[in-house]
């Protein structure tokens, strides 16, 4: 991790099935209460790796207002039907991470993927729906900030 970085806290809806009341993210300050995140956020819907955030102060603690710039990243989240480090899985995850995504494992099921810019958001969208169909695992888009075709 960079030297420069704290952690913010980013409020969960009440009820969240993560059963936490927050997520705490890596960020690099940028000034006036602005941070540049550098970590996926892999419950909190919305944000992005590389996502410019404005925060307000609580208990000397940075927590989440508002997106200020985007960073270009997706985050899906992948929830492993079986352990996340079995064959099937883990096979899912290396052709993702060719394809410029980048793993964030969350738990032994549950794994935070970045999708770099440079990637290709409909070819990555196939390997993990491809995957769903086939019962490997199960995802949800957290953010997608790949421009989309009209």
């Amino acid at each position: 991790m960079e030297e420069n970085v704290t952690k913010i806290k980013i409020p969960l809806p009440p009820n969240d099935p993560s059963g936490g009341e927050a997520e705490w993210v890596w960020a690099e300050p940028e000034g006036n209460n602005t941070y540049v995140l550098k970590n996926v956020p892999t419950f909190v819907k919305g944000l992005s790796y590389g996502d410019v955030v404005k925060t307000r102060i609580e208990d000397d603690v940075p927590v989440f207002e508002d997106v200020v710039q985007r960073g270009g990243h997706s985050t899906y989240r992948i929830y492993a039907n079986s352990d996340r480090r079995s064959p099937e899985v883990m096979k899912a995850i290396q052709t993702l991470e060719k394809m410029h995504c980048e793993m964030e494992n969350a738990t032994d099921k549950i794994v935070g993927v970045d999708v770099l810019p440079e990637a290709d958001i409909y070819a990555v969208y196939k390997v993990l729906d491809d995957a769903e169909r086939t019962g490997i695992l199960e995802f949800q888009e957290g953010h997608c900030g790949h421009p989309l075709r009209t």
